[in-house]
């Protein structure tokens, strides 16, 4: 039993540095709908710089969760959007964190 425990702890030690930063969770939440541009996510988080934004950005990129895709012709477009593998398991997680902090006090549950 100690083990699993030890074992689930990591995972969940793993997810929560993942998601630790002032801008990710907003960010991923914006991704729910499909890719995003830089601009789209200043907009929805206007508080947010541009430059926090992109540090948000490269790390949730190093973690294997956004991926970073230059669709330029003649114009700079880049989107960022999930990685494939984790789309359903990140849009399930916030679904649940969602639905946990909607139960009203969250520190009795």
């Amino acid at each position: 039993m100690h083990d699993d425990c030890v074992v689930y702890i990591k995972k969940v030690t793993r997810v929560k540095e993942i998601l630790d930063g002032k801008w990710k969770l907003q960010i991923l939440c914006a991704m729910r709908s499909g890719p995003v541009r830089l601009s789209q996510l200043t907009r929805l988080a206007p508080a947010a710089s541009k430059k926090g934004l992109r540090a948000n950005l490269r790390s949730l990129e190093s973690s294997h969760i956004v991926v970073r895709r230059d669709l330029s012709d003649s114009v700079l477009h880049v989107e960022y959007d999930f990685e494939d593998s984790v789309r359903e398991s990140v849009c399930s997680l916030l679904d649940h964190l969602a639905a946990w902090g909607d139960v009203g006090d969250v520190t009795s549950v």
